[in-house]
């Protein structure tokens, strides 16, 4: 049995193995994509759906609109709107229901999954192909058999890219990564109770901090 940090040793080989066969141009687009939306909207199932919401909030903190799906306050999505969904196979129904509804209101849809040419895959504009492997999909795919079990390889490549996608973003924005996320763009809100006239005031820098 390996030691627990040479477990954890490897699978950063593993996931690094998998970033470098990543395709620059379609992560470039997706990039693209989120900067230019309205509002950008994250789903997925599962652990996948885990790793979109920590997106979501970097994305907060950086000053975009940002909403998870199936949150009891999100709104509906609307023309010029991003829809972001990681799935590994790109074939899971409630998404694919989700993606239809979407691009039938006008939004666009991004993909992160490990098969293209699946159902998502043919109904996403962006999608960027996570070559870690599964055994739900077919075999002869060029993807890195990690160490570590399911689909954690995958779940953990959106994870870091969506973190990295974050500095990127962050930096085109003029966005110092040196400050406080919060900091930055978060207005200043003032809540006032009709009744006892009591106030609360949340200054920049004090909003969901990281």
């Amino acid at each position: 049995m390996m030691e627990t940090q040479s477990v954890a040793g490897v699978a950063c080989t593993d996931l690094h193995q998998a970033m470098s066969r990543i395709d620059g141009a379609a992560l470039a687009r997706l990039e693209q994509a989120i900067a230019e939306a309205n509002t950008v909207f994250v789903f997925g199932a599962g652990r996948s759906l885990l790793m979109l919401k920590a997106f979501a909030m970097r994305l907060m903190h950086i000053g975009l609109k940002v909403h998870v799906v199936g949150d009891v306050v999100t709104p509906a999505l609307k023309n010029g709107d991003l829809l972001l969904l990681a799935s590994a196979s790109g074939e899971t129904a409630s998404l694919v229901n989700v993606a239809t509804k979407a691009k039938q209101l006008g939004g666009t849809v991004a993909l992160l999954t490990i098969f293209p040419e699946s159902t998502l895959g043919n109904l996403a504009e962006v999608v960027v192909r996570i070559p870690a492997y599964t055994d739900k999909l077919p075999d002869g795919l060029d993807n890195v058999k990690g160490i570590l079990p399911g689909g954690s390889l995958f779940e953990e490549a959106v994870m870091v890219l969506g973190d990295a996608m974050i500095v990127n973003l962050a930096q085109s924005d003029g966005i110092s990564l040196n400050q406080r996320f919060c900091a930055t763009r978060q207005p200043r809100i003032v809540i006032r109770h009709k009744e006892t006239n009591m106030k609360l005031q949340l200054a920049p820098g004090r909003v969901n901090p990281a």
